[in-house]
């Protein structure tokens, strides 16, 4: 989530440590797969700005639905009808998005740009697709440019706080999600992200509380159970954390949703390592890594996975000496 970002079901659109007792090393990796991902943090349906045309109207409810042809077939009706608009091209972006085709995600997103070179979502959505690459200084700059254009554009101070998290500027990511939080009072992946910010900042009792903030506007979301199952494995401060609990949050987040992503299979490998069952953790944690996670795109959740798999390897495997010699060399004994 996995600091995971995030994991996170974590979708994100205009509109995701370590877990053994040795805490400097949590500090680097508490959220290196959330991460990244928490490229899929926000819900992709919010309506287009000014989208009050049908087809518009129609292929964001198909979005939401995640009826993506039905929503690239009205999408391209309106960009023929309206060329001119940037509105059709950063709907259908998000449209290819959804369906990894981030060459042509990224062709709608500067098709966008020039028609309205002052459209904030236009640099949210190329922004966003520059992430997902992995070119974050780029897309750092383009949600800078979309605050800069709508200074209270919720969704982009959010995307610009997990960049910021990444890089451990952690007090420029906390000032964003606290803008985001303050224009979209209901994003209930703001609190998600800076819950996770906070825990790396080592504010355990804070992240808790907006933890429970998340639980509460997502009662029974799979992820939001895993999210807090992590939480509760790897924070930082001993005191909150909750071995037994989080065991109980990640097996019903893996009942859920556990076929869906790796993710959940890592949550819960986490949980048998701090229960004391590190063959058990290896054993999820090969699951985690044959699955990968679709929350990151550039593949850093996996090599944190992988390495992941070493630790439990390592806490797992029986030493045994077979080459120290047992007899005396003195011959004449």
């Amino acid at each position: 989530m996995m600091d995971r970002e995030g994991m996170a079901a974590p979708n994100l659109s205009l509109k995701k440590e370590s877990g053994s007792s040795v805490y400097s090393f949590l500090g680097f990796l508490i959220l290196g797969v959330i991460a990244v991902a928490i490229v899929f943090f926000f819900p992709w349906g919010e309506m287009l700005r000014g989208g009050q045309n049908p087809d518009l109207i129609v292929a964001n409810q198909a979005m939401l639905k995640k009826e993506f042809d039905k929503a690239l077939v009205l999408l391209d009706k309106y960009i023929v009808a309206n060329p001119g608009d940037s509105a059709g091209y950063i709907g259908r972006s998000r449209v290819y998005v959804q369906l990894g085709e981030l060459d042509r995600a990224a062709e709608d997103a500067k098709n966008a740009l020039g028609k309205n070179p002052g459209s904030a979502q236009a640099y949210g959505q190329r922004g966003i697709i520059l992430k997902m690459k992995g070119q974050n200084p780029e897309a750092l700059g383009d949600f800078s440019e979309a605050i800069k254009i709508d200074p209270k554009y919720a969704w982009a101070y959010a995307q610009r706080a997990d960049l910021y998290s990444r890089t451990q500027e952690n007090e420029k990511a906390l000032k964003d999600i606290d803008k985001a939080l303050q224009y979209k009072p209901g994003l209930v992946e703001g609190y998600r992200v800076r819950a996770w910010i906070l825990s790396r900042m080592g504010k355990c009792k804070d992240a808790s509380e907006d933890f429970q903030k998340v639980a509460k506007m997502g009662a029974n979301d799979a992820w939001t159970l895993q999210d807090t199952a992590w939480f509760l494995l790897t924070c930082p401060d001993e005191k909150l954390q909750d071995s037994a609990k989080a065991m109980e949050l990640a097996k019903k987040a893996l009942d859920m949703k556990g076929t869906e992503d790796g993710v959940f299979q890592e949550t819960m490998a986490e949980a048998y390592f701090k229960q004391g069952d590190p063959l058990k953790a290896v054993e999820h944690q090969k699951k985690a890594v044959e699955m990968g996670s679709k929350k990151c795109p550039d593949g850093s959740c996996l090599k944190e996975m992988k390495e992941r798999l070493k630790k439990y390897e390592l806490a797992a495997r029986q030493e045994v000496r077979t080459d120290y010699e047992i007899l005396p060399f003195d011959s004449a004994q």
